[in-house]
């Protein structure tokens, strides 16, 4: 019986290995669209003031491939682009995205902090202040470029809502959707399947549990890209929504995530199943060089042409290497 259970470990062990590197083996290998390394979070929250049109011109001026951005539904059915359910922190104005018509909601506030990056400010510097946009707004400026829309509430009127835009604009494979809440996340799927789509938060940490446990290689992966936070930076900076909830046991959970999140083997397989591997939220040269040296494929940054210099530095280091 021992050496049955031995010999049954071993072969899982070395079919686990195998298959870490050599995955197509038992998957088949998936297609993103293009190679995205520049993603703007919020359209680059820290340059322009978040979500708005200003802040999405310049991160594609800046060379970005993916905006990111979030979206509520207004009373009157409007897809507007905004981060929050309530308006206060943006606008200073009170109230609720869902309870107000579209041509009512305020203005942004010109000064906003700049989430990710305690103690920075984003403040504006023409006047008037910037608008909340809609969705289409987005799809309508920018038909190329890939957008990557954070469903934010739970409401299957936002979803098909979006999900109808999408196909109106033919956008399926030039957009991926998705949410932290796998039931949001489910209902995504569910109604438009045809959507690139990025796992919600449970399902991600549940596949870097895999890995450490060796099940990863044999798991299959019905998403197209894998979004994961970059711990090393939210362990140093501690962002408003961790400094709100500062305890011992957070401190406890974003050690033990940084440390099971430090693997660049977990990347490298996920990646050689044509997966691509974004990691948010990374803002100096040094959280770009950890992003990309533990394998990512693309960083999401609120400084758009901070990350385009790295970028660009980077190629030109590696024109330099080739040509001498």
């Amino acid at each position: 019986m021992m050496t049955f259970v031995v010999g049954l470990f071993a072969g899982y062990v070395i079919s686990s290995f195998v298959l870490l590197r050599r995955p197509h083996l038992l998957h088949q290998s998936r297609n993103f669209p293009i190679h995205v390394q520049h993603i703007s979070h919020r359209g680059g929250a820290g340059e322009r003031i978040e979500n708005s049109m200003e802040a999405f011109r310049n991160a594609v001026v800046n060379g970005t491939q993916m905006l990111e951005l979030d979206c509520h539904l207004t009373r009157d059915n409007e897809v507007v682009v905004f981060h929050d359910s309530e308006l206060m922190r943006a606008t200073g104005t009170a109230g609720c995205v869902a309870d107000c018509e579209y041509g009512a909601l305020p203005p942004y506030l010109n000064k906003l902090p700049v989430t990710f990056e305690p103690g920075q400010v984003c403040e504006q510097s023409h006047s008037p202040p910037s608008r909340i946009i809609r969705l289409r707004d987005v799809f309508d400026a920018f038909p190329d470029v890939i957008v990557n829309i954070d469903i934010k509430a739970n409401d299957d009127r936002l979803i098909n809502e979006v999900s109808n835009l999408i196909k109106e604009y033919q956008r399926q494979k030039r957009t991926v959707w998705g949410a932290m809440d796998r039931k949001v996340a489910a209902k995504c799927r569910r109604t438009n399947p045809e959507v690139l789509m990025y796992p919600p938060l449970a399902h991600g940490l549940g596949y870097i549990l895999a890995y450490h446990i060796g099940l990863l290689p044999f798991l299959p992966i019905p998403y197209d890209c894998f979004e994961f936070p970059l711990m090393q930076a939210i362990k140093d900076k501690r962002p408003m929504h961790w400094q709100a909830n500062n305890t011992w046991k957070t401190r406890a959970v974003v050690q033990l995530l940084c440390y099971l999140m430090s693997f660049p083997g977990m990347y490298e397989h996920i990646k050689r199943r044509g997966i691509p591997v974004f990691m948010w939220v990374g803002n100096t040269y040094s959280e770009f060089r950890t992003a990309f040296e533990l394998g990512a494929t693309g960083v999401m940054t609120d400084y758009p042409s901070r990350l385009r210099a790295f970028l660009d530095e980077g190629t030109k280091m590696v024109d330099r290497t080739t040509s001498s």
